[in-house]
């Protein structure tokens, strides 16, 4: 068990000081407890772990901040906007350690400061590919003057090979919400690529591409299985990113049609299908809720991977009009996932859970529900 000497200001890994196994008997009974909450009764399987569940996350978010005259990067302390560096973070794949850690050196010595001490520097996002090797950069400022980024980017691209891009994202506004609307690549194509079960796939700044890809294979490969995907079947994959899962199920079906409504990864989605050689793979831009309101075309499996707070009325609504046989419900969230079932469990029957360790040392955790349409 690894000691983080960060932990007790960070605050996010609230599980670290916990032995692995404990850890995974905790998330199992918080799945049955939330589907328990709904009078829900369910199996629920032994939490699919990692062998080693640390350095697991392939993508970084590091606030940037100034502390006694020093560029200082890292997570925010627990309930506040005090930016806790943690340069050896236990959680964060360990190339992107040493990335982050040639930023803020070379940050300071190009005396390029942060956004609210005199500069436009808000946040560093990093990226890679880990069956690939390659890193995504992109620095949102609060300004499309970003003074020094020239030299910044020519010095770290000399000393990391691996990355492939670099991007200046511009986002003025004081909100949560990381990224903005406008971008500039500054080297590079502006996206990176990385393989997940036997398909490549492009990311690029805004894509959703899930955060542990070791665990990633596991998880899509349990939930094509439970779909019983068979030949000539329309497998509508709501909430695609950039048609991960779509385009890996797409072998198994007659066509895969996939619907997100952000357009950047709808884009990406398109071009992988392309790239995979997948012809049978349509995705659209559109709130999915109003989408399936109007698909008139039959459709044998759903596959459902919403944000955590999962489903709306209108769209658990279009789902009972659509009558999908099955449906395999991906949640990062099993209270608003229990939630879910249990409005649909009028007219489908749910079978067991099977949760996945997607984010080790914390108290999140993935499940997978299959659903059939009561006959």
């Amino acid at each position: 068990m690894e000691e983080c000497r960060h932990i007790r200001k960070c605050g996010a890994c609230r599980y670290l000081g916990k032995e692995y196994r404990e850890q995974l008997g905790i998330k199992r009974e918080s799945v049955a407890e939330a589907f328990s909450s709904q009078g829900l009764k369910i199996k629920v399987n032994e939490v699919v772990g990692m062998d080693s569940p640390y350095h697991y996350r392939n993508k970084v978010i590091a606030n940037v901040s100034m502390r006694n005259g020093r560029i200082s990067c890292g997570m925010y302390e627990e309930n506040t906007h005090k930016v806790v560096g943690t340069p050896d973070c236990l959680l964060q794949n360990e190339k992107l350690n040493g990335i982050l850690n040639t930023i803020c050196t070379e940050l300071d010595s190009l005396k390029i400061r942060a956004y609210g001490f005199g500069g436009v520097l808000k946040q560093i996002l990093l990226r890679i590919g880990i069956h690939t090797g390659q890193v995504l950069v992109v620095f949102v400022t609060s300004d499309d003057m970003f003074h020094g980024r020239a030299d910044l980017v020519k010095r770290i691209t000399k000393k990391h090979g691996e990355i492939r891009t670099v991007i200046q994202n511009t986002n003025p506004r004081e909100t949560s919400v990381v990224l903005g609307t406008r971008e500039k690549v500054l080297y590079g194509s502006g996206y990176i690529v990385d393989d997940l079960l036997g398909h490549r796939f492009k990311i690029s700044a805004r894509s959703f591409y899930q955060i542990n890809p070791e665990q990633t294979e596991k998880l899509y490969s349990k939930a094509i299985e439970l779909a019983g995907i068979r030949e000539g079947e329309t497998v509508l994959d709501a909430y695609c990113g950039i048609g991960t899962i779509g385009i890996s199920a797409a072998g198994k079906a007659g066509r895969i049609i996939g619907v997100e409504i952000n357009g950047e990864a709808v884009k990406d989605a398109a071009g992988n299908a392309r790239h995979n050689r997948i012809d049978n793979a349509f995705f659209f831009c559109e709130d999915v809720k109003d989408f399936m309101r109007g698909f008139n075309s039959g459709t044998d499996v759903l596959i459902v991977d919403p944000p955590r707070t999962g489903c709306d009325r209108m769209f658990l609504d279009a789902v009972k009009k659509l009558r999908p046989s099955r449906i395999v419900y991906i949640s990062c969230n099993p209270e608003t996932q229990a939630r879910d079932i249990s409005v649909l469990s009028d007219i489908y029957k749910y079978g067991e859970a099977y949760p996945f360790d997607m984010f080790p040392q914390t108290r999140h955790i993935e499940n997978i529900v299959i659903l059939s349409l009561i006959s």
